[in-house]
C-alpha cells in the first residue's frame, strides 16, 4: 500500500493524502486551457520587464513562462493602479523548459475595479532570460473557465492550511505527469493567502520554488505544474500569520503518463484573447506592447 510509506509524516490532526488518479483530468484536454504554444517573447536577464494593461471588461488571464532549458527565475505580479499590488509570485525552476510556469489568475472586472495591469520581470541576473506568452480571456472564456473550476473544487478533497510557518508535504504518484492547484479561501475567511510552494524530486531536492500571494480579489487561483519522472513531493508553507492565513488548496492531477493528450504545434486557439482583430489594441498579436519581439 503505498499511501503507507506517508502516514508518518502526515500531521496527527490531518489525513493523509497523495496525489494520484487513474485519468488525465478533462480540462487538460481542452487546447485553450493552460496553452504552452502562445506567441513567446523573449525578457532579458537583469530585471528586464514585460508590462499588459488589462482590457475594458477582463477579470481572467492565462500564463506561461518558460526558458531555453537554463533556470527560469521571474516575478508576475498584478497591480491595482499605481501602487496597490494584488497578486505576486516569485519562480526559480531549475529547468524552465521542463518545468514552465503555467498559470490562471482571476481578478476583479475592470470595469469595477479600475485600471489593471500585469507586470512580468526577469530577475538580477543577466544570464537567465526567459519566454513569456499571455492569454486575456474574454468574459465568456471566463466564465466557462469558472465553472470547470467549481466542478473541480467541489468533486476533491481539500487541504486545510491555517499559517504561522504551517507546513504540509504531499507526494505524488510516480504516474502523474503534471499536477493542477486550485487556491481559495472563500470558506476559511475570504482574505488573502500567501505561501512557499517547493517541488521537490528526491530527498529534499528542491527543483522548483514559488513565492505565491494572492489577495481577496484576485481569487480562486489555478496552476499547472510539471512534475516528470519519479520521486515528487510538493511541500506547502503558509507564510501569513496564524489568525490571518487560513486557506485551502486543492492539488490533483493534471496529465497522467499514461493517458495525456498529444502535444500539438498549433497555435492556440483564443491566444489573442480579448482582441476581435489581433491589433485591435495596438498591440498586434501579443496583446503588450512588444509585439516585434515574438519569438518563433
Amino acid at each position: 500500500d503505498r499511501s503507507s510509506e506517508h502516514v508518518d509524516q502526515t500531521p496527527p490532526n490531518q489525513s493523509s493524502y497523495i496525489v494520484s488518479g487513474d485519468r488525465s483530468s478533462e480540462l487538460s484536454y481542452d487546447p485553450a486551457a493552460f496553452p504552452s504554444n502562445l506567441p513567446l517573447q523573449q525578457i532579458q536577464g537583469g530585471k528586464s520587464r514585460l508590462t499588459y494593461k488589462m482590457p475594458q471588461g477582463a477579470d481572467r488571464a492565462q500564463i506561461f513562462i518558460n526558458s531555453h532549458g537554463r533556470p527560469l527565475k521571474a516575478r508576475v505580479e498584478l497591480w491595482l493602479g499605481p501602487i496597490r499590488r494584488v497578486h505576486f509570485i516569485d519562480i526559480a525552476c531549475m529547468n524552465g523548459a521542463e518545468t514552465p510556469y503555467r498559470g490562471c489568475i482571476k481578478f476583479k472586472n475592470t470595469d469595477s475595479a479600475g485600471p489593471q495591469t500585469l507586470e512580468i520581470s526577469t530577475s538580477d541576473d543577466q544570464a537567465f532570460p526567459a519566454l513569456v506568452g499571455v492569454d486575456i480571456m474574454t468574459p465568456d472564456r471566463s466564465k466557462e473557465r469558472q465553472a470547470v473550476f467549481d466542478a473541480i473544487w467541489k468533486s476533491s478533497t481539500k487541504l486545510y492550511s491555517q499559517g504561522d510557518k504551517t507546513v504540509r508535504s504531499i507526494p505524488i504518484a510516480d504516474h502523474v505527469k503534471s499536477v493542477q492547484l486550485l487556491v481559495w479561501s472563500k470558506d476559511v475567511g475570504k482574505k488573502s493567502f500567501k505561501a512557499n510552494v517547493e517541488f521537490l524530486q528526491g530527498p529534499n531536492c528542491k527543483r522548483q520554488y514559488y513565492e505565491l500571494q494572492c489577495g481577496g480579489g484576485t481569487q480562486p487561483y489555478h496552476a499547472v505544474f510539471e512534475v516528470p519522472g519519479n520521486g515528487w513531493t510538493m511541500r506547502w508553507t503558509n507564510t501569513k500569520t496564524l489568525h490571518d492565513g487560513s486557506h485551502e488548496f486543492v492539488v490533483v492531477p493534471y496529465e497522467l503518463e499514461d493517458d495525456a493528450p498529444a502535444e500539438s504545434d498549433e497555435m492556440a486557439p483564443y491566444y489573442n484573447g480579448f482582441a476581435e482583430r489581433s491589433d485591435e489594441f495596438g498591440y498586434a498579436n501579443s496583446l503588450g506592447p512588444h509585439g516585434n519581439r515574438v519569438w518563433h
